[in-house]
């Protein structure tokens, strides 16, 4: 299985919109003129350790950005409500890197969140053990990163 970016978006994009209905979902945070309810997956970091069997360790620190419309009367509620979907369905996420092939599960680690300037930043790290051709996938797939997953 390869491991990229926008597969990436896409698994979270499906997994989590039963439970966040009319939320849009974009894989890249420079969605000018987009309407809230909205989600933004950015990624924050990223470290690489090397493994036994020629395999790396890649940590991808992720940020979810969850967007309400400004100056209603119940936004704080909703992003908090937000928090709490992706508290419950956030502990793993079935990935899948194309149409029809077997999702697998994957951890994450490290999750919190936090509301600043009317944005909920949902953090949380995945910690991936790929193989150097996989690697080499996600690195291309994330600097060719371009797309839009609509919910």
């Amino acid at each position: 299985m390869i491991f990229t970016f926008p597969a990436l978006a896409r698994s979270l994009a499906d997994h989590l919109a039963p439970d966040l209905p009319g939320v849009r979902f974009f894989a890249d945070p420079a969605q000018q003129g987009a309407r809230p309810p909205m989600l933004f997956l950015r990624q924050t970091s990223g470290r690489m350790a090397p493994q036994p069997g020629g395999c790396v360790l890649r940590r991808l620190g992720l940020d979810l950005v969850y967007l309400e419309r400004h100056n209603t009367v119940d936004g704080e509620s909703r992003l908090q409500a937000a928090a709490d979907v992706m508290d419950q369905q956030l502990e793993t996420l079935p990935y899948r890197s194309v149409d029809g092939e077997k999702p697998v599960l994957l951890r994450t680690h490290d999750r919190s969140w936090e509301i600043a300037d009317s944005a909920l930043h949902y953090k949380f790290q995945l910690r991936l053990r790929l193989t150097r051709a996989e690697d080499a996938a996600l690195m291309q797939s994330i600097q060719a990163l371009n797309m839009e997953v609509s919910m």
